[in-house]
């Protein structure tokens, strides 16, 4: 059986990348794999989510507040205060090019050019660049795309095509991301999805409206706390809460907008949770209202727990997973009204929803472990 190593920013932190990456480690160690991660960052002590015990995790850089770590942690802030110390390498369109130095950049190469596993996958695009110029030549190289192509600046397309062009295979969440791909480059390209694997908890079901990731614009939790501004009557009526969950960035402005609007009674704001399956049994309809999303592990682990989920039409990952009116509903791209509109539609429909939520379960089956662990055997094969 192939060996795999991942390449990973950090698989100690919370993540839909990092859980998807998880759940296709730990499916591959299972049938027999020998699997290995190479996480560049890590300041817990334990992974985020639960890893199988065979895979072995290999730390560049420890920010742990240990002693042995002291140099690392200096080496790599130092790129805060001099330009000397910037990364030169790593694409400059990297999202978090702001945590890495010329310092990490060298070890991240450095562990690029020894990995000597069958097969090498990247799981971002700054990743992939970079394993494309400095992979191991008897590796199998594998770009692993966790966001559409449209979603990147026009310029980093251009760097992200050029650099694709060089590895051996790339593999999209979506049949619709793959088509883009296939249209620029000649790398043979695939379509793996995320796994969905969660145990379907039998809880008491609450008048609860989750909505659950980082808290970032991308995500678009202010469209939904504008979309409830306007329905707020309803809601309240309906006896419902709108509980979202997730850290970042956005978190005071958020949390100011629903002040403003004098929504504290019905929205409530929480930091990220390891217990979201258990919040969303809970509850019966989740709210996924993303400016952007690849995939949309969270639609998937709704419809697991029985509940009807709404997201935006124009998203690709959304649209690959949900029917309007079959398994969700899907409103019209950030529109605020329309979010409102279906919002509405599901709290008054919400004791008829049985059909919607059957068809849920089918869509999540499509995401099995196995099913998912043999498309990506195909990617490599």
């Amino acid at each position: 059986m192939k060996s795999i190593t991942f390449l990973m920013h950090n698989i100690y932190a919370l993540g839909g990348t990092v859980k998807a990456v998880t759940e296709l480690a730990n499916s591959l160690s299972n049938k027999g794999h020998h699997v290995e991660i190479i996480s560049i960052f890590r300041a817990a002590d334990r992974p985020y989510f639960e890893l199988d015990k065979k895979i072995i995790v290999k730390t560049l850089i420890d920010y742990r507040l240990k002693p042995q770590n002291i140099g690392s942690i200096v080496m790599n802030r130092l790129n805060r205060y001099t330009p000397f110390f910037k990364p030169t390498h790593l694409s400059q369109y990297e999202p978090g090019l702001n945590q890495f130095s010329s310092y990490i950049e060298r070890k991240v190469i450095k562990a690029i050019k020894h990995v000597n596993t069958d097969v090498f996958v990247g799981t971002r695009a700054s990743f992939n660049i970079l394993i494309a110029q400095y992979h191991n030549s008897n590796v199998t190289t594998v770009g692993m795309e966790h966001m559409n192509l449209d979603a990147y600046p026009k310029t980093y397309q251009y760097e992200i095509i050029k650099a694709y062009n060089q590895l051996d295979a790339i593999t999209t969440l979506t049949s619709i991301d793959q088509q883009k791909y296939q249209q620029c480059i000649t790398t043979p390209i695939y379509t793996v999805p995320n796994i969905i694997n969660v145990q379907r908890l039998h809880i008491t079901k609450e008048n609860r409206i989750i909505s659950a990731g980082r808290l970032e614009y991308e995500k678009g939790f202010d469209i939904l706390i504008e979309s409830i501004h306007r329905i707020q009557n309803t809601i309240r009526q309906a006896h419902f809460k709108v509980e979202l969950y997730g850290d970042g960035q956005e978190r005071e402005k958020l949390q100011q907008l629903i002040n403003n609007y004098k929504l504290a009674d019905i929205i409530t704001l929480h930091p990220a949770t390891q217990h979201l399956n258990e919040k969303l049994a809970q509850s019966k309809i989740t709210v996924v209202p993303s400016r952007n999303e690849g995939f949309g592990m969270v639609i998937l682990e709704a419809m697991a727990q029985d509940n009807v989920v709404i997201s935006f039409k124009d998203t690709v990952g959304p649209s690959s997973l949900i029917t309007t009116g079959v398994n969700g509903y899907l409103a019209d791209y950030q529109d605020v009204n329309s979010l409102a509109k279906y919002i509405d539609i599901a709290i008054n429909h919400i004791n008829h929803s049985d059909n919607m939520i059957k068809e849920g379960h089918l869509t999540v089956e499509q995401y099995s472990s196995d099913k998912v662990y043999e498309e990506f055997i195909s990617s490599i094969s």
